[in-house]
């Protein structure tokens, strides 16, 4: 049996909620508060860098995940899984991920 399991983040609903009101602020119609909001912070240009850089980490998180599974021999479908999860959410999975194994690698994460 492999030692390494899943389980959702408790904590990623934040990082969900800041997703769904980026997304809100991005692709607002002119007049909207979204609007508003998106043209206090520096417009869309500002936004497109923020996007860029977000994506960026989100992917680097996720490969980190993807090594750190295959390394510890996880099953394809729980990696697969710890995958996709740390590329949406981030470090909230890292959070979880780390508990989960600690346990099982006797406290070492």
């Amino acid at each position: 049996m492999n030692a390494i399991q899943y389980k959702f983040p408790q904590d990623s609903w934040q990082t969900i909620l800041l997703l769904a009101f980026f997304l809100y602020v991005d692709q607002a119609s002119v007049g909207t508060l979204g609007s508003r909001i998106r043209n206090a912070v520096g417009g869309a240009r500002t936004l497109d860098i923020l996007r860029k850089l977000t994506v960026s980490v989100h992917i680097a998180e996720a490969l980190a995940m993807l090594v750190v599974n295959i390394k510890r021999g996880s099953s394809p479908l729980v990696g697969l899984k710890w995958v996709v999860t740390t590329f949406v959410v981030g470090f909230p999975s890292w959070i979880s991920f780390g508990a989960l194994t600690a346990a099982v690698n006797n406290g070492i994460w």
